[in-house]
């Protein structure tokens, strides 16, 4: 089994359901809040701690060629100010990083505009790195508990459809398992 890093897309109808379930507040960081529920423990990265871990990643002797290659285009393509993704998606926010013992756990927001509407489409990211095999299997027990106590599809067919266009861009610039699929669908 491989621990490679992989994605997992979540739209707005997830987030909502889970603001309620998790008792997520505006200032509240929404993935710490989720571990804490769970008793995780956990540290916060901000955004340079988060580029600096990728960059740290990227540089283990332990981590395969192409997971190491994965973790340099990440780095350059979400923290470097000439992103690549920055023009595919307009907008790109960092949201927050946990890091735990086996795994770290990167959440990013995209959103894309469409027309006749007021609103964004917004679509959030789950970039998940194990450092093991056991943080592998944690990893994707972790998502199963999330995806099944918020109680709705984490993406539905709606919403995929939707952000069809933006996920294709999203998985050229950085081909990460899952980045071009909806990956829940596997777990």
């Amino acid at each position: 089994m491989s621990y490679e890093p992989y994605v997992l897309y979540y739209g707005s109808n997830f987030f909502n359901r889970a603001k309620k379930v998790y008792s997520i507040g505006m200032l509240d960081k929404p993935f710490g809040k989720i571990l804490k529920k769970y008793g995780e423990n956990s540290t916060f990265l901000n955004r340079e701690q988060a580029s600096q871990l990728l960059d740290s990643f990227s540089r283990q002797s332990s981590m395969t060629v192409s997971n190491s290659q994965i973790m340099k285009n990440l780095l350059e393509v979400l923290f470097l100010p000439s992103s690549l993704l920055y023009s595919y998606f307009k907008k790109l926010s960092f949201a927050e990083a946990q890091e735990l013992d086996d795994l770290t756990v990167m959440e990013f927001m995209g959103s894309q505009t469409k027309p006749f509407k007021l609103t964004p489409l917004l679509i959030y990211m789950w970039f998940l790195i194990p450092k093991s095999e056991e943080g592998y299997t944690h990893s994707i027990n972790l998502m199963k508990r999330i995806r099944d106590d918020v109680g709705v599809p984490p993406v539905d067919k709606e919403e995929w459809d939707d952000l069809k266009p933006l996920i294709e861009k999203f998985s050229r610039a950085l081909p990460v398992r899952g980045s071009a699929e909806n990956l829940w669908e596997k777990l």
